[in-house]
């Protein structure tokens, strides 16, 4: 099974396209909670969600950078507090016919289970459950007949990785990049982890995670000045 690396992928796409639209989705750090200026003030995305147009965040990052050196339109479609399953359920109003490339990293908010929702899962119910509705994604993307690029999210302070006022975590974002890794194993998904990738920028420069982050989960400034440098490496842009 041949799997094609991300830039590889991306070079197709702009080869193929003069000025190619580019499809984002994913839960409140591709939105882009936590970086200066974040407020649901743009275009509405689905009924409650609307896109923060001028927050410091890696997706607008790559936004003004694609507009200015290919004349790509990238459009971010991604709500905030939202899961896989969110995605699936909404799919015909965030994704559309003359997209050209999808980015999608979403996962986050599938590590938990509120107290409120039945008995306690176990961790292999959650992962497994997980994985499955990112495979029925990437089924639901293909048949669409669009490039998608998939993206395991960065890690999360210890503190965020423990359980809530309300639910518990189950899974944490190692085991979201795990799954991420599967479906690149499995179906020969394209795949950047990103898990990966900033644990090692952090290890490499001596960062403190905590310092990337503004609240343990949401990346700040720097956090997503640090995503973004690796999201263009490994797209080789």
């Amino acid at each position: 099974m041949e799997i094609k690396t991300a830039a590889e992928v991306f070079g197709e796409v702009l080869a193929a396209k003069k000025a190619p639209r580019i499809k984002l989705l994913g839960d409140s750090i591709t939105h882009g909670v936590g970086g200066d200026g974040w407020e649901q003030k743009g275009e509405v995305i689905v009924k409650g969600w609307a896109q923060s147009p001028d927050s410091y965040c890696w997706a607008n990052s790559l936004r003004d950078y694609m507009k200015e050196k290919y004349g790509a339109n990238v459009v971010n479609k991604a709500c905030t507090g939202t899961n896989v399953e969110f995605i699936i359920e909404h799919f015909d109003e965030l994704v559309d016919a003359d997209d050209d490339l999808i980015v999608c990293m979403i996962g986050t908010n599938n590590r938990h289970q509120r107290f409120s929702s039945g008995a306690k899962r176990t961790r292999e119910e959650m992962a497994e459950n997980f994985y499955r509705n990112v495979k029925k994604l990437n089924g639901m993307i293909a048949e669409r007949g669009i490039p998608v690029i998939f993206m395991a999210n960065i890690p999360a302070s210890e503190a965020n990785e423990r359980d809530g006022a309300d639910y518990w975590r189950i899974l944490h974002m190692c085991d979201i990049n795990d799954a991420y890794r599967r479906l690149e194993r499995e179906v020969g998904a394209t795949v950047v982890s990103l898990y990966e990738a900033f644990t090692a920028y952090c290890e490499n420069n001596q960062i403190a995670l905590d310092s990337l982050l503004c609240d343990g989960l949401h990346p700040n400034n720097d956090g997503y000045r640090a995503m973004y440098g690796l999201i263009i490496e490994a797209f080789q842009l």
